[in-house]
């Protein structure tokens, strides 16, 4: 599967949320009022099972043979960029990418919940890295950029997520492998891997794999075999994943090289640029 964004179709109306209502109807769009999960009403899922060894999302293609196979194995390290460019969100006072929770959707009513609050422990990690911008949980659908969805069986896929845009909804679609024995209990680690997608990080293994003239990443900081960005599991913030996104958050510039040595990209392209766009609040 190619890079892509897990979105709903904008629409270029003021009424897009209007729209939506009329196309799926007010119950498919209910939403949880923000809140945390009891833990004696965790469910019996939540067991010793052995987890999976590689963690799977479809935000960006599989790992490549040679990462799932040997060498070079386990290499990491914090990528952006997106086709031509190198999205963020804008940072400062008050800005925030707000997000909602389906309430509805799921095998088992407890399941929205649950990996509801476990998106909100996720969001409450990454806000601590401190990036000028923060994760917050909203109970309307219309004040938030993106929504957690519950969207069925994908095979081992974990979960799905998007890129920072500035369309009118976007979707994190968690798959139903996320809930089975030995994973359920990491929901709050699948969720720290994909909202460093939100965020703008790619997988680690983006340059590796990169044979689209169209397509391009940028390496920030050191590598590390344990990033959040990799494909072990489970998923976990690492220091230098922290440094890399202020980073990144921080710079300065409109522009960032793409400075891997086996880049087909003329030199003239290979620099990105940084787009900086504005969170819904």
């Amino acid at each position: 599967m190619t890079d892509q964004q897990a979105t709903l179709n904008p629409s270029a109306s003021n009424n897009f949320f209007d729209d939506l209502k009329g196309a799926v109807g007010e119950k498919a769009l209910k939403t949880l009022e923000p809140q945390a999960l009891d833990p004696s009403d965790q469910p019996a899922e939540l067991s010793t099972i052995a987890c999976p060894e590689k963690y799977t999302c479809s935000t960006q293609k599989p790992a490549p043979v040679t990462f799932i196979d040997g060498a070079p194995a386990n290499v990491a390290a914090l990528q952006v960029g997106f086709g031509k460019a190198i999205p963020r969100w804008k940072t400062g006072p008050n800005k925030r990418i707000n997000f909602a929770a389906f309430q509805n959707g799921y095998p088992k009513p407890e399941w929205a919940l649950l990996a509801a609050t476990a998106l909100k422990a996720a969001a409450d990690d990454w806000n601590k890295v401190g990036l000028g911008v923060t994760l917050q949980w909203v109970a309307k659908l219309e004040d938030a950029a993106f929504v957690l969805s519950y969207a069925g069986n994908q095979g081992g896929v974990l979960a799905e997520a998007f890129f920072p845009n500035d369309i009118d909804l976007n979707v994190l679609n968690v798959y139903q492998s996320a809930f089975a024995p030995g994973t359920v209990q990491y929901l709050k680690n699948i969720f720290l891997h994909e909202l460093g997608h939100v965020l703008g990080f790619r997988h680690e293994f983006a340059p590796e794999r990169e044979d689209n003239k169209d397509d391009y990443t940028v390496q920030l900081g050191p590598r590390n075999p344990m990033s959040v960005m990799a494909y072990e599991f489970p998923p976990r913030l690492q220091t230098s994943d922290e440094e890399s996104a202020r980073a990144f958050y921080s710079f300065p510039g409109t522009e960032l090289g793409w400075a891997e040595a086996h880049s087909r990209a003329p030199k003239s392209e290979r620099m990105l640029k940084v787009v900086d766009v504005e969170p819904k609040n």
